[in-house]
């Protein structure tokens, strides 16, 4: 027995689908009309003949207002059996049915207007020997003779000229559009004309035809448009584009006008273009006419449609000449309930009477005729039944050849989440959900059906898996690779208003977008289900992005990075980003304490300038070594495009496909078409999580131009969502959620559109939430180069201490919050400058780890001499991870004051003890290194290092070359290890120039002692690497499990190709492997597959500009 649903929404679905068993053979067609398919072509396509049926609905677009009717799963097609004179079916008969091409015409305003299907070419249908139910057409039902009828004999012939050859938001390359609507024909200076014909007869004179004209022109001056129509002409306007609007492309004019034949036959439509400014184009959309004509019949088939002026009447009698004997007529308004109209003969005369409460739309046809067209076979489909899904969380829409990674990064979620999951091709959502035929409102009814399905209190996400173009029908040739289909905005003539949007596919309710009047308008729309992308264009790259997003929810590096969290804004506007960056940046902080905001206010460096332009090196060298370290979030406000952020270009594509950061951050970019994903170039956005092995775990930035201030309002709220635990014990809101929330959140704001998550949607962020970190020691004031223990415990939900945690805590000690003021470094003008003051934690008293033993932890600290002497609170930071059980905690305590000097008085006169390397402890002085070398510092003093930065010069600083220009401060570096009196200095230099350096670096004791270390290197752009040690684990391996390699070489973090190669003792290779790595792999032994006994192994280990080298050594498999 078939279950029983109880549906949420106005709509209802079938159990099951028609396309879940049997012979299916898939067809498609081009054009609206009847199509013919003979007995033979059935039985060669595998199916038998007599039983066949006709499925599906054709290609029109799908209506995106969801309170109207829809067509569910495929329903079955009444069509015609052409049997012969012996009355079998068999060869030489054949069937005919009603197809409908990707045209709709629909009756507005008593005008038949046209609507051209974005998506596809083509309609489809399916045939089958046992799927459905054979309908063959029917006679009508008579109608009461005794009802009034308005007698009619002519009707309205519709037609459009539309050819679909230009985007005009990128009209010149035709690489980077936007908008749905595409145009046609070029009217310029030397072709200002355009003729369009339509094959119309028996055209009545003294009834009005209907034209109108839809074009754009782009030009400084107004433009003109004359329409001519039978000797009439009609005048149009175009707006002129102004000079100052960098996102209008063009002007929109459409000219109606009505007007009387003068022929019979042949109607014709002129199009004049009158612009004399340089360089005016106008660019053509369609023509699209309503002539009346007399109802004569002509051909085998005629298309007939109610005559508008008599819409009114309640009946209607048609009247038809030219008719024959074999001359029938089929209602065909529905596509789908085909019926055979009840007619009397009179003479060549077809006289039928219907209802005339609709806008009825007829064939007459005679179907004993030749010369039909043809469906062409597309192929057989496997049977499918998505109709049959319930209770399902997660659905993932992919091309058939993504299945794999889709369902492997599916059962992850199953695994880590407990999500009900659901994995579907976009061939199969088109089948059971728009005949076939692709339409992105597909995707939207499979998620609203599961959606109308679902359980109460569950949420909902859908990933799209395959990349986009706005080009869905691929009718340009350098528009990119969609892979899946594009939401695109109805506006296709300015930049900010051409977006594309996969919000679309996560409005769930009913009206959703409805307006009054029953138009669609998606910025008026609310997300109901998270919503994301993974711009995967080959199976390679989705497999990377799946590996990507499996090795994030596996967290497999617990450390202090989640709770690091990252704001960049950019200079210039008179500090517009800063403010905007500020705003949101502190409305995470404080509602978020257990994290670490770090800022990055451009504006507030120093400004370099030379041959290449502005730069801020300093910052960009912090960014870089926050982003190699990991971070949990990184937050950009500013000025940016497809391919970078800020004008001194900060971060480009280069830099973001060079990323080898173990640690991806979840990207928030408010800035300018970052994600251009729908376009023939890759942007910034789509190689950050293309990346394989590095860049961002997700980014959610806008694919158009976009503006600041409503930036800022999307950004704000969005902070207010991401980290969605601080009201909830243990809660992780997904991507997805926390998205769909500040959307909505934002209201009816067309800015926030082209935002788009590429991104998975359920994936949670990994910050911390098993437990709370507690502080328990009372702190009153601490002074400077006083010695403060502090002790606490780790905290459960039910605020015991957890007992058995036991691992080790990272902790932060800030000074004061200080305020700090920009430079408005673009303005020139000193007294036009606006600087903006922002206040930030700038020093870091202590930097450093303790252990937690059985809940409960301690650790000593020294306060600086050189702290600020005023009285403020400070602000102590932890995360905390279980070793054993890998649980964490995170935590704060802010209720301590810091100022005044302490009363105890040491003499020290001696600096830290150091020792300085790059890239690992082997190097010495002299050694040669890559031209991106790690420099480290271990240090120790008795009295502890000074890191806070506010004393004068008194900072741990590292000199290059003796050049005050390359002096680098490196306190936010250090890090202590045992205690407070020793740490290490970890930090990633710029890039150096080749040949020979000296490098000097300085640090200081709490106490004010300095000592200095220096360093000779040469640096060697393309430097084969040195491999130090390898270390293999468990050694033995088991044949069943798996062997660690740890490889330690000259240049950490790096990208290296890696060849590893097994050897028997005999030595024959018996397993290899090609890859990339930054530091190690896994090999899975089962995958090796070797007997038990000594095996050697070779590795070799090369970068993209250097030779391999190799070392060996050896396993044993047992």
């Amino acid at each position: 027995m078939l279950p029983v649903f109880t549906w949420a929404g106005i709509h209802t679905y079938a159990d099951q689908s028609l396309l879940r068993e049997g012979n299916i053979v898939k067809v498609r067609v081009s054009e609206t009309g009847i199509h013919c398919i003979p007995y033979d072509t059935l039985k060669a396509w595998g199916l038998r003949p007599a039983d066949v049926r006709v499925l599906g609905y054709g290609g029109q677009m799908l209506s995106e207002n969801f309170t109207l009717s829809k067509w569910d799963d495929v329903p079955s097609v009444a069509f015609h059996m052409e049997k012969g004179m012996d009355g079998v079916f068999n060869s030489g008969d054949y069937i005919l049915f009603y197809a409908q091409g990707t045209t709709r015409w629909d009756m507005k305003n008593g005008r038949w207007h046209h609507t051209q299907n974005p998506y596809s070419n083509y309609g489809y249908y399916f045939l089958s020997d046992s799927a459905g139910e054979q309908r063959l057409i029917e006679d009508q039902s008579p109608i009461d003779d005794t009802q009034i009828a308005i007698d009619v004999d002519w009707y309205t012939y519709y037609g459009v000229h539309e050819l679909d050859q230009i985007n005009l938001i990128d009209a010149s390359a035709g690489v980077n559009g936007g908008g749905r609507e595409f145009y046609g024909e070029r009217l310029n200076a030397n072709q200002s004309k355009q003729t369009i014909s339509f094959p119309t007869e028996n055209v009545i004179t003294h009834l009005p035809s209907y034209c109108e004209v839809d074009l754009a022109a782009t030009s400084s001056t107004p433009s003109t448009i004359e329409v001519r129509m039978n000797g009439s002409t009609k005048i149009g306007m175009t707006a002129a584009i102004s000079i100052s609007d960098n996102y209008t492309r063009a002007e929109p004019g459409t000219v109606k006008m009505e007007s009387y034949a003068t022929t019979t036959g042949r109607q014709q439509v002129e199009i004049e273009f009158k612009n004399t400014s340089t360089g005016a184009i106008a660019y053509l959309n369609y023509v699209e006419v309503n002539i009346p004509c007399a109802l004569k019949m002509r051909g085998k088939e005629m298309a007939i449609c109610n005559a508008s002026e008599v819409m009114h009447a309640p009946y209607i009698r048609f009247t038809m000449s030219n008719a024959n004997a074999n001359t029938e007529v089929w209602r065909v308004t529905d596509g789908v309930n085909i019926q055979r109209m009840t007619a009397d003969r009179n003479g060549d005369k077809l006289i039928w009477k219907d209802d005339n409460t609709n806008a009825e739309k007829y064939v007459a046809l005679n179907p004993r005729a030749t010369g039909w067209l043809q469906p062409a076979k597309v192929g057989r489909i496997k049977n499918q039944n998505l109709h049959a899904l319930q209770d399902v969380d997660y659905v993932i829409i992919c091309p058939e050849e993504f299945k794999e990674p889709a369902i492997r990064l599916a059962k992850k979620h199953e695994e880590v989440d407990n999500l009900t999951w659901a994995v579907v091709s976009d061939e199969e959502v088109y089948n059971e959900f728009s005949s076939g035929t692709p339409d992105a409102s597909s995707y939207r009814w499979l998620m609203k059906m599961l959606y109308d399905r679902k359980r109460e209190g569950r949420t909902m996400s859908v990933l799209l898996l395959g990349s986009g173009s706005f080009d869905n029908r691929k009718l340009l040739s350098r528009s990119g690779t969609g892979r899946l289909l594009t939401y695109q905005a109805y506006n296709s003539l300015k930049e900010t208003h051409a977006y594309a949007t996969d919000d679309y596919f996560g409005f769930m309710q009913d009206n959703a977008g409805v307006a009054a009047n029953g138009d669609f308008k998606e910025v008026n729309a609310k997300m109901d289900i998270g919503v994301g992308r993974l711009p995967a264009k080959t199976l390679e790259e989705a497999s990377n992005m799946v590996d990507k997003l499996c090795r994030y929810m596996d967290d497999p590096n617990q450390s202090k990075w989640k709770s690091q969290i990252l704001f960049v804004a950019d200079d210039g506007d008179h500090g517009l980003h800063v403010k905007g960056a500020d705003t949101a940046a502190e409305k995470l902080r404080k509602d978020n304490k257990d994290f670490i905001v770090n800022k990055i206010y451009l504006d507030a460096y120093t400004q370099e300038s030379n041959a290449g332009g502005e730069s801020y090196p300093l910052a960009k060298n912090q960014f870089d070594n926050l982003l190699s370290n990991g971070i949990l979030m990184f937050n950009y406000s500013g000025h940016g495009g497809y391919n970078n952020i800020t004008n001194e270009l900060f971060m480009k594509t280069g830099d973001i496909q060079r990323m080898h950061n173990q640690n991806q951050a979840f990207w928030m970019m408010a800035t300018c078409s970052f994600s251009h994903c729908d376009g023939g170039l890759v942007s910034a956005g789509e190689e950050a999580v293309l990346n394989p092995r590095g860049g961002a775990i997700g980014v959610l930035a806008a694919c158009r131009t976009v503006y600041a201030t409503q930036n800022e309002v999307l950004n704000i709220n969005l902070c207010d969502t991401i980290l969605g635990h601080k009201n909830a014990w243990n809660y992780h809101m997904t991507l997805g959620e926390a998205i769909r929330i500040a959307k909505n959140m934002t209201g009816r704001d067309m800015n926030k559109m082209p935002y788009i998550l590429l991104g998975d949607p359920a994936l949670r962020l990994l910050y911390p939430t098993d437990y709370q970190i507690k502080t328990t020691t009372q702190i009153d004031t601490i002074h400077a180069l006083s010695i403060q223990t502090v002790k606490g415990y780790i905290q459960t939900e039910d605020n015991d201490t957890a007992h058995w945690f036991n691992g080790v805590m990272d902790i932060t000690v800030f000074d004061k919050i200080q305020q700090i003021t920009t430079r408005d470094n673009d303005e020139p003008n000193e007294q036009r400058k606006v600087k903006i003051d922002y206040e930030d934690y700038p020093n870091t008293l202590f930097s450093g780890q303790t252990e937690v033993t059985n809940g409960i932890f301690e650790f000593t600290f020294m306060i600086p001499k050189d702290i600020r002497y005023n009285y403020g609170n400070g602000r102590m930071v932890y995360y905390a991870h279980d070793t054993i059980n890998e649980e964490e905690a995170v935590g704060h305590f802010e209720d301590f004051v810091i100022g005044g000097s302490s009363s105890v008085t040491l003499q020290d006169t001696v600096g830290p003890e150091i020792k300085v390397y790059l890239n690992h402890p082997a190097f010495t002085s002299g050694d040669a290194t890559y031209e991106f070398p790690y420099f480290y510092a271990e240090l120790y003093d008795e009295h502890g290092i000074n890191t806070v930065g506010s004393g004068i010069g008194h900072d741990l600083m590292l000199v290059i070359n003796q050049d005050p220009r390359k002096t680098y401060v490196l306190n936010q570096y250090f890090t202590a290890t045992n205690s407070y009196k020793e740490g290490i200095v970890r930090y990633k230099m710029l890039e150096q120039a080749e040949g020979s350096h000296t490098l000097t670096f300085r640090a200081w004791d709490l106490y004010n002692n300095s000592s200095t270390a220096t360093l000779d290197y040469q640096v060697n752009k393309g430097k084969a690497p040195i491999i130090y040690s390898i270390v293999t684990y468990p050694n033995p391996v088991p044949k069943t499990e798996a062997l660690h390699v740890d490889i330690a070489f000259d240049q950490p973090n790096e990208l290296v190709e890696i060849q590893f190669r097994l050897y028997n003792l005999s030595g024959q290779v018996v397993y290899s492997r090609f890859d990339k790595i930054v530091s190690n792999i896994i090999l899975d032994m089962n995958e090796i597959g070797s007997e038990s006994g000594i095996y050697i192994y070779q590795i070799s280990i090369k970068t993209a500009t250097s030779e391999y080298v190799s070392q060996t050594g050896k396993i044993i498999i047992k």
